[in-house]
Protein backbone atom coordinates (compact mmCIF):
# COMPACT_ATOMS: atom_id res chain seq x y z
CA UNK A 1 0.00 0.00 0.00
CA UNK A 2 1.32 3.46 -0.93
CA UNK A 3 1.13 5.23 2.41
CA UNK A 4 2.67 8.42 0.96
CA UNK A 5 -0.52 9.34 -0.91
CA UNK A 6 -2.55 8.90 2.31
CA UNK A 7 -0.11 11.09 4.21
CA UNK A 8 -0.13 13.73 1.47
CA UNK A 9 -3.94 13.94 1.38
CA UNK A 10 -4.03 14.39 5.15
CA UNK A 11 -1.31 17.08 5.12
CA UNK A 12 -2.98 18.96 2.27
CA UNK A 13 -6.35 18.93 4.00
CA UNK A 14 -4.99 20.02 7.39
CA UNK A 15 -2.73 22.73 5.95
CA UNK A 16 -5.79 24.31 4.32
CA UNK A 17 -7.98 24.01 7.44
CA UNK A 18 -10.55 21.88 5.57
CA UNK A 19 -12.72 19.46 7.55
CA UNK A 20 -12.96 15.79 6.60
CA UNK A 21 -16.69 16.29 6.03
CA UNK A 22 -16.27 19.18 3.58
CA UNK A 23 -13.50 17.36 1.72
CA UNK A 24 -15.64 14.22 1.50
CA UNK A 25 -18.65 16.18 0.23
CA UNK A 26 -16.56 17.75 -2.52
CA UNK A 27 -15.46 14.30 -3.70
CA UNK A 28 -18.85 12.64 -3.29
CA UNK A 29 -17.59 10.11 -0.73
CA UNK A 30 -18.23 9.58 2.98
CA UNK A 31 -16.23 11.18 5.78
CA UNK A 32 -15.54 7.65 6.97
CA UNK A 33 -13.80 6.91 3.65
CA UNK A 34 -11.58 9.97 4.06
CA UNK A 35 -10.79 8.93 7.63
CA UNK A 36 -9.71 5.48 6.42
CA UNK A 37 -7.39 7.04 3.82
CA UNK A 38 -5.79 9.34 6.36
CA UNK A 39 -5.33 6.52 8.86
CA UNK A 40 -3.76 4.45 6.08
CA UNK A 41 -6.43 1.73 6.32
CA UNK A 42 -7.48 2.15 2.68
CA UNK A 43 -6.45 3.91 -0.52
CA UNK A 44 -8.69 6.22 -2.54
CA UNK A 45 -10.02 4.72 -5.74
CA UNK A 46 -7.63 5.49 -8.58
CA UNK A 47 -10.45 7.22 -10.50
CA UNK A 48 -10.66 9.80 -7.68
CA UNK A 49 -7.02 10.92 -7.97
CA UNK A 50 -7.61 13.54 -10.72
CA UNK A 51 -10.49 15.00 -8.70
CA UNK A 52 -8.40 15.10 -5.51
CA UNK A 53 -5.50 16.75 -7.34
CA UNK A 54 -7.84 19.33 -8.88
CA UNK A 55 -9.46 20.04 -5.49
CA UNK A 56 -6.09 20.84 -3.91
CA UNK A 57 -4.73 22.43 -7.12
CA UNK A 58 -1.69 20.11 -7.18
CA UNK A 59 -0.46 17.51 -9.65
CA UNK A 60 -1.19 13.79 -9.32
CA UNK A 61 2.56 13.33 -9.11
CA UNK A 62 2.57 15.52 -5.99
CA UNK A 63 -0.05 13.28 -4.40
CA UNK A 64 2.31 10.31 -4.75
CA UNK A 65 5.54 12.09 -3.83
CA UNK A 66 4.22 14.28 -1.02
CA UNK A 67 4.15 18.03 -0.36
CA UNK A 68 7.39 19.68 -1.39
CA UNK A 69 7.20 22.25 1.40
CA UNK A 70 6.03 21.09 4.81
CA UNK A 71 4.10 23.89 6.51
CA UNK A 72 2.97 21.89 9.54
CA UNK A 73 5.57 23.25 11.98
CA UNK A 74 4.86 26.83 10.94
CA UNK A 75 1.09 26.37 11.24
CA UNK A 76 1.47 24.87 14.71
CA UNK A 77 2.96 28.15 15.91
CA UNK A 78 -0.14 30.14 14.92
CA UNK A 79 -2.79 27.43 15.14
CA UNK A 80 -4.58 28.82 18.22
CA UNK A 81 -5.17 32.27 16.72
CA UNK A 82 -6.12 30.79 13.34
CA UNK A 83 -8.67 28.47 14.93
CA UNK A 84 -10.15 31.31 17.02
CA UNK A 85 -10.47 33.52 13.94
CA UNK A 86 -11.88 30.75 11.77
CA UNK A 87 -14.62 29.99 14.29
CA UNK A 88 -15.25 33.70 14.77
CA UNK A 89 -15.60 34.49 11.07
CA UNK A 90 -17.79 31.44 10.45
CA UNK A 91 -20.19 32.80 13.10
CA UNK A 92 -19.90 36.39 11.83
CA UNK A 93 -20.79 35.16 8.35
CA UNK A 94 -24.13 33.85 9.61
CA UNK A 95 -24.98 37.33 10.94
CA UNK A 96 -25.27 38.97 7.51
CA UNK A 97 -21.81 40.49 7.74
CA UNK A 98 -21.07 42.53 4.63
CA UNK A 99 -17.77 44.11 5.58
CA UNK A 100 -15.78 46.52 3.45
CA UNK A 101 -15.65 45.71 -0.25
CA UNK A 102 -14.99 47.32 -3.61
CA UNK A 103 -15.58 50.00 -4.75
CA UNK A 104 -14.88 50.94 -1.11
CA UNK A 105 -11.29 50.54 0.06
CA UNK A 106 -11.81 51.55 3.66
CA UNK A 107 -13.65 53.62 6.24
CA UNK A 108 -14.52 57.18 5.16
CA UNK A 109 -11.83 56.96 2.45
CA UNK A 110 -12.64 58.01 -1.15
CA UNK A 111 -13.95 55.19 -3.33
CA UNK A 112 -12.18 53.42 -6.20
CA UNK A 113 -14.20 55.65 -8.54
CA UNK A 114 -12.13 58.60 -7.28
CA UNK A 115 -8.84 56.89 -6.45
CA UNK A 116 -8.45 54.82 -9.67
CA UNK A 117 -5.99 52.42 -8.03
CA UNK A 118 -7.05 49.42 -10.09
CA UNK A 119 -5.56 49.24 -13.56
CA UNK A 120 -7.63 47.98 -16.49
CA UNK A 121 -8.91 44.54 -15.43
CA UNK A 122 -10.00 43.18 -18.81
CA UNK A 123 -8.28 39.89 -19.47
CA UNK A 124 -6.38 39.94 -16.14
CA UNK A 125 -5.91 37.11 -13.64
CA UNK A 126 -6.97 38.37 -10.22
CA UNK A 127 -6.47 36.94 -6.72
CA UNK A 128 -8.09 38.32 -3.56
CA UNK A 129 -6.60 37.63 -0.13
CA UNK A 130 -9.32 37.28 2.54
CA UNK A 131 -12.06 37.47 -0.09
CA UNK A 132 -14.94 37.08 2.37
CA UNK A 133 -18.36 36.76 0.77
CA UNK A 134 -17.14 37.59 -2.72
CA UNK A 135 -18.46 41.11 -3.25
CA UNK A 136 -15.08 42.49 -4.34
CA UNK A 137 -14.48 39.51 -6.63
CA UNK A 138 -17.86 40.23 -8.20
CA UNK A 139 -16.77 43.85 -8.74
CA UNK A 140 -13.66 42.62 -10.59
CA UNK A 141 -15.67 40.10 -12.60
CA UNK A 142 -18.06 42.81 -13.71
CA UNK A 143 -15.01 44.65 -15.07
CA UNK A 144 -14.07 41.71 -17.27
CA UNK A 145 -11.28 40.13 -15.24
CA UNK A 146 -10.29 36.91 -16.99
CA UNK A 147 -9.91 34.67 -13.92
CA UNK A 148 -11.13 35.18 -10.36
CA UNK A 149 -9.35 33.47 -7.45
CA UNK A 150 -9.88 33.90 -3.72
CA UNK A 151 -8.49 32.73 -0.37
CA UNK A 152 -10.37 32.99 2.91
CA UNK A 153 -10.12 31.33 6.31
CA UNK A 154 -13.89 30.93 6.66
CA UNK A 155 -15.58 28.16 4.67
CA UNK A 156 -18.97 29.77 5.34
CA UNK A 157 -17.81 33.03 3.85
CA UNK A 158 -16.51 31.19 0.80
CA UNK A 159 -19.81 29.40 0.31
CA UNK A 160 -21.56 32.76 0.27
CA UNK A 161 -18.98 34.01 -2.23
CA UNK A 162 -19.49 30.96 -4.42
CA UNK A 163 -23.27 31.41 -4.46
CA UNK A 164 -22.99 35.16 -5.11
CA UNK A 165 -20.74 34.65 -8.12
CA UNK A 166 -22.73 31.74 -9.54
CA UNK A 167 -25.87 33.87 -9.39
CA UNK A 168 -24.13 36.35 -11.71
CA UNK A 169 -22.87 33.60 -14.02
CA UNK A 170 -19.28 33.87 -12.81
CA UNK A 171 -16.85 31.17 -11.78
CA UNK A 172 -14.05 31.51 -9.27
CA UNK A 173 -11.42 29.26 -7.77
CA UNK A 174 -11.90 29.62 -4.02
CA UNK A 175 -9.66 28.15 -1.34
CA UNK A 176 -10.60 27.71 2.36
CA UNK A 177 -7.16 28.37 3.81
CA UNK A 178 -5.07 30.61 6.04
CA UNK A 179 -3.39 33.30 3.96
CA UNK A 180 -0.06 32.37 5.58
CA UNK A 181 0.29 29.20 3.46
CA UNK A 182 -0.15 28.51 -0.23
CA UNK A 183 -3.29 26.35 -0.59
CA UNK A 184 -2.46 25.42 -4.18
CA UNK A 185 -2.42 28.82 -5.86
CA UNK A 186 -0.14 28.95 -8.95
CA UNK A 187 3.00 31.07 -8.78
CA UNK A 188 4.02 33.84 -11.21
CA UNK A 189 0.46 33.75 -12.55
CA UNK A 190 -1.50 36.82 -11.43
CA UNK A 191 -1.63 40.34 -12.80
CA UNK A 192 -3.29 41.65 -9.64
CA UNK A 193 -3.39 40.48 -6.04
CA UNK A 194 -5.43 42.63 -3.68
CA UNK A 195 -6.99 42.62 -0.23
CA UNK A 196 -9.76 44.94 0.93
CA UNK A 197 -9.54 45.23 4.71
CA UNK A 198 -8.32 41.65 4.95
CA UNK A 199 -4.55 41.41 5.07
CA UNK A 200 -4.38 42.90 8.56
CA UNK A 201 -5.85 39.65 9.89
CA UNK A 202 -2.69 37.75 8.98
CA UNK A 203 -0.86 36.11 11.87
CA UNK A 204 2.46 36.41 9.99
CA UNK A 205 2.65 39.50 7.79
CA UNK A 206 6.06 38.79 6.28
CA UNK A 207 5.07 35.23 5.35
CA UNK A 208 1.88 36.46 3.68
CA UNK A 209 3.63 39.17 1.66
CA UNK A 210 6.33 36.72 0.58
CA UNK A 211 3.59 34.47 -0.82
CA UNK A 212 1.92 37.38 -2.62
CA UNK A 213 5.27 38.13 -4.29
CA UNK A 214 5.37 34.52 -5.54
CA UNK A 215 1.80 34.62 -6.85
CA UNK A 216 2.39 37.73 -8.95
CA UNK A 217 3.95 37.99 -12.35
CA UNK A 218 6.80 40.43 -12.81
CA UNK A 219 5.30 43.93 -12.97
CA UNK A 220 2.12 42.64 -11.32
CA UNK A 221 0.27 44.85 -8.85
CA UNK A 222 -0.47 44.34 -5.16
CA UNK A 223 -3.04 46.63 -3.52
CA UNK A 224 -4.33 46.35 0.03
CA UNK A 225 -6.16 48.46 2.59
CA UNK A 226 -6.37 48.36 6.35
CA UNK A 227 -6.95 50.38 9.50
CA UNK A 228 -4.60 53.23 10.25
CA UNK A 229 -2.44 51.38 12.83
CA UNK A 230 -2.66 54.33 15.23
CA UNK A 231 -6.45 53.91 15.40
CA UNK A 232 -6.46 50.89 17.79
CA UNK A 233 -4.12 52.82 20.09
CA UNK A 234 -6.70 55.57 20.68
CA UNK A 235 -9.47 55.50 23.26
CA UNK A 236 -12.42 57.84 23.56
CA UNK A 237 -12.71 59.43 27.00
CA UNK A 238 -14.78 62.36 28.18
CA UNK A 239 -15.07 63.95 24.77
CA UNK A 240 -11.39 63.51 23.92
CA UNK A 241 -9.24 61.12 21.89
CA UNK A 242 -6.41 59.79 24.04
CA UNK A 243 -3.37 57.76 22.97
CA UNK A 244 -3.87 54.89 25.37
CA UNK A 245 -2.06 51.87 23.85
CA UNK A 246 1.38 51.36 22.35
CA UNK A 247 1.89 51.91 18.64
CA UNK A 248 5.55 50.82 18.65
CA UNK A 249 5.12 47.40 20.31
CA UNK A 250 2.83 45.89 17.62
CA UNK A 251 0.56 44.30 20.19
CA UNK A 252 -1.92 41.50 19.63
CA UNK A 253 -5.40 43.05 19.63
CA UNK A 254 -8.64 41.28 20.61
CA UNK A 255 -11.54 42.68 18.65
CA UNK A 256 -15.29 42.18 18.83
CA UNK A 257 -17.02 41.77 15.45
CA UNK A 258 -20.76 41.25 15.71
CA UNK A 259 -20.22 40.03 19.29
CA UNK A 260 -17.61 37.45 18.17
CA UNK A 261 -13.98 37.64 19.33
CA UNK A 262 -11.22 37.65 16.72
CA UNK A 263 -7.54 38.56 17.09
CA UNK A 264 -4.92 40.37 15.05
CA UNK A 265 -1.55 42.04 15.44
CA UNK A 266 -1.43 45.81 15.10
CA UNK A 267 1.43 46.01 12.59
CA UNK A 268 3.14 49.40 12.20
CA UNK A 269 2.92 51.08 8.80
CA UNK A 270 6.71 50.76 8.53
CA UNK A 271 6.40 46.98 8.96
CA UNK A 272 4.10 46.76 5.93
CA UNK A 273 6.37 48.94 3.80
CA UNK A 274 9.61 47.23 4.84
CA UNK A 275 8.18 43.77 4.16
CA UNK A 276 7.09 44.89 0.69
CA UNK A 277 10.57 46.22 -0.02
CA UNK A 278 12.17 43.02 1.30
CA UNK A 279 10.17 40.89 -1.11
CA UNK A 280 10.85 42.90 -4.23
CA UNK A 281 8.03 45.44 -4.38
CA UNK A 282 8.19 49.09 -5.37
CA UNK A 283 5.68 51.33 -3.58
CA UNK A 284 3.66 53.30 -6.13
CA UNK A 285 1.37 55.17 -3.77
CA UNK A 286 0.14 55.37 -0.20
CA UNK A 287 -3.34 56.78 0.26
CA UNK A 288 -4.28 58.36 3.58
CA UNK A 289 -7.40 60.44 3.25
CA UNK A 290 -10.87 60.98 4.70
CA UNK A 291 -14.01 62.49 3.28
CA UNK A 292 -15.00 65.79 4.85
CA UNK A 293 -18.20 65.95 6.87
CA UNK A 294 -20.06 69.00 8.12
CA UNK A 295 -21.39 69.40 11.67
CA UNK A 296 -19.92 66.17 13.04
CA UNK A 297 -20.54 65.35 16.69
CA UNK A 298 -18.22 63.49 19.08
CA UNK A 299 -19.32 59.96 20.00
CA UNK A 300 -17.82 56.81 21.49
CA UNK A 301 -17.76 54.72 18.30
CA UNK A 302 -14.52 53.12 17.11
CA UNK A 303 -15.13 54.53 13.62
CA UNK A 304 -16.76 57.96 13.61
CA UNK A 305 -17.11 60.85 11.20
CA UNK A 306 -16.01 63.20 13.98
CA UNK A 307 -12.82 61.25 14.75
CA UNK A 308 -12.04 61.04 11.03
CA UNK A 309 -11.52 64.80 11.00
CA UNK A 310 -8.54 64.28 13.35
CA UNK A 311 -7.08 60.97 12.17
CA UNK A 312 -7.60 59.12 8.90
CA UNK A 313 -9.17 55.76 9.67
CA UNK A 314 -7.82 53.81 6.69
CA UNK A 315 -4.82 53.56 4.42
CA UNK A 316 -4.34 51.94 1.01
CA UNK A 317 -0.97 50.79 -0.33
CA UNK A 318 -0.32 50.09 -4.01
CA UNK A 319 2.91 48.32 -4.91
CA UNK A 320 4.37 46.73 -8.02
CA UNK A 321 6.49 43.57 -8.17
CA UNK A 322 9.87 44.31 -9.73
Amino acid sequence: MNHKICETIKNLRISRSISQENFANALGVSAQAVSKWENQKALPDITLLPKIAEYFQVTIDTLFKGIIQDESTFLDSISDSLELNKKGWDKISSKDWGGTHLPLWGVFIPTEGKLHLLDELTGKNVLEIACGDGQSLLYCGQRNAKELWGIDLSERQLEKARQRLLKEGMDAKLFPSPMEVNPGVPEHYFDLVYSVYGIGWTQDLDKTISLVAKYLRTNGTFIFSWDNPILPCIENKNGQYILQNSYVDELMVQQKMREETVVRTNWKLATYINSLAKHGFKIECLVEDSQKYEDTIYNEKYYSEHKAQYIHHSFVLKARKL
